[in-house]
């Protein structure tokens, strides 16, 4: 079904033609475990990595994607695909057609239902908003949100504040917040330099963050972060640098959020189940060395974890870091990376507490990557991954899989067993946490780890050692090996 939109107050024109917001279906994708890969979408009009995309989960454990895709010279539609707890990928359905859309959109899932945000400059000027309920069709009319400082030209980020009503925030004459579904009190964050790529996030505490990219000008460069006052968007306290995102080089002060992503796409962020922010960006100039992760709290920045990093020459460096928070309190980290023989998309799990990083595991998307950006969308037990992707032969692609943690394996104790006899302890990890239930296989003996993580095994002991592997499995992980002297 089709209607026409309907005009919003004095601030919207129509053209003579008419508008229409359709909600149609095409058929849906298959899906399954980790390690399938689905196309949501597929051909001309996509930005591949220059594009951003939303995502949303339902209370349902259903997860929203939405995307722009050009149809014409100034015509755009919006289009959502929903993918099940399992990566099972619904029906596309076109949210949004007839408009000229000079950004990506944004997608909330909000009061039951799921809210698209996007810019348009025609025949409605602004930022506008469309709704559906969680079954993803059909769509609303856009409403305008408000027309101030650029929100007709910039994708926007969204987030919740405390009492349910949306913040939006994109970058104008500097990073603008705005608070509601009415047009007046936007508020610009204190500029000193080129300032895009924003997001925004509210924590388990009802504290807003803003974060985004600055680059050139008089003031502190690099990733910047500062609080908004949740009841009416304005800026709370100084703005913070975070640490590592800004080196030098020939004398100049350099950003290096402004070589991860174009500035059509968001600064990685997320809330944490449990408390804090976590920002993500990368270190090194000219060659990006290193994958960082920040999290922030009411003190600031309380912690900056390495999470990748490299010296080898051969390696290209890594770009396009994304960050995401899982309902049991993890922090799940991906990026892109280059290490001369081919591009992949790597992430990594935190504990519980998201103070440590557990194992990488990887994935390349069908038909590999030229070039990609990440979104992600944590659950408790995996990730759900967006590839944006320009695959070696040039094609473009939105694709979807998802992602396992991985176990760590380590060696511990080894005790005598009479005069012949030796036994090992193996320990399966998670982030640093043990795991039970690992199967941990070595020279053709097995042994599943208990409660605290550990396996043992016997062997007899030889006049000469020689080397072994290890391997750990159990469903739900990637696996993990380990070389060693034995016995």
């Amino acid at each position: 079904m089709c209607i026409n939109p309907p005009a919003v107050g004095s601030r919207v024109s129509l053209s003579a033609a008419a508008v229409l917001v359709c909600a149609l279906v095409v058929g849906s994708a298959s899906g399954g475990p980790p390690g399938r890969w689905s196309a949501l979408a597929q051909g001309s009009g996509l930005g591949a990595s220059a594009q951003e995309v939303g995502v949303a989960r339902t209370p349902d454990g259903v997860l929203h994607v939405a995307w722009k895709q050009d149809t014409g010279p100034l015509s755009s539609v919006i289009r959502v695909r929903s993918i099940t707890r399992t990566g099972t990928v619904g029906p596309e359905v076109t949210a949004v057609s007839g408009y000229g859309l000079a950004g990506d959109p944004a997608l909330l899932a909000a009061g039951g239902a799921l809210r698209l945000f996007f810019p348009a400059g025609a025949p409605t000027e602004g930022m506008l908003s469309s709704t559906a309920p969680t079954a993803g069709s059909p769509w609303s009319a856009p409403a305008l949100v408000t027309n101030e400082q650029l929100a007709r030209a910039r994708t926007p980020a969204v987030t919740l504040a405390p009492d349910g009503t949306p913040l939006q925030t994109w970058y104008g004459s500097g990073i603008v917040v705005h608070r509601g579904l009415a047009p007046g009190g936007a508020q610009t964050l204190p500029a000193s330099g080129t300032e895009a790529r924003p997001n925004i996030a509210t924590d388990a505490a009802g504290h807003v963050w803003v974060v985004w990219c600055r680059f050139g000008g008089s003031g502190p460069v690099g990733t910047i972060a500062q609080r908004a006052d949740p009841a009416s968007g304005a800026p709370v306290g100084s703005q913070i640098q975070l640490p590592g995102s800004r080196t030098e080089f020939q004398g100049t002060q350099k950003a290096l959020c402004v070589l991860d992503a174009t500035v059509a796409r968001n600064e990685p962020l997320a809330a944490r189940a449990g408390g804090g922010v976590y920002a993500a960006g990368t270190t090194g100039y000219p060659k990006r060395t290193g994958v960082l992760v920040w999290r922030l709290d009411a003190s600031g920045v309380a912690r900056t974890f390495t999470v990748a990093s490299t010296r080898k020459p051969a390696h290209l460096g890594y770009y396009d870091p994304a960050v995401a928070a899982a309902p049991d309190g993890r922090v799940w980290v991906a990026w892109v990376e280059r290490d001369g023989r081919t591009t992949k998309i790597v992430a990594r799990r935190s504990n519980h507490a998201g103070t440590a990083f557990g194992a990488a595991v990887q994935a390349t998307p069908p038909g590999g990557i030229s070039t990609a950006a990440v979104n992600l969308a944590a659950q408790a037990d995996r990730t759900d991954l967006i590839g944006l992707v320009q695959s070696s032969s040039g094609a473009l692609s939105i694709q979807h899989t998802q992602l396992w943690p991985g176990l760590t394996l380590v060696r511990g104790s080894s005790a005598r067993r009479g005069r012949r006899g030796v036994v090992l302890s193996f320990r399966a990890l998670d982030a640093g946490e043990p795991v039970g239930g690992v199967r941990v296989r070595v020279a053709g003996k097995s042994a599943v780890t208990a409660k605290n993580g550990v396996a043992k095994l016997a062997f007899r002991r030889s006049a000469k050692k020689q080397r072994a592997t290890a391997s750990a499995t159990r469903s739900g992980y990637v696996g993990a090996r380990l070389s060693f002297a034995c016995c």
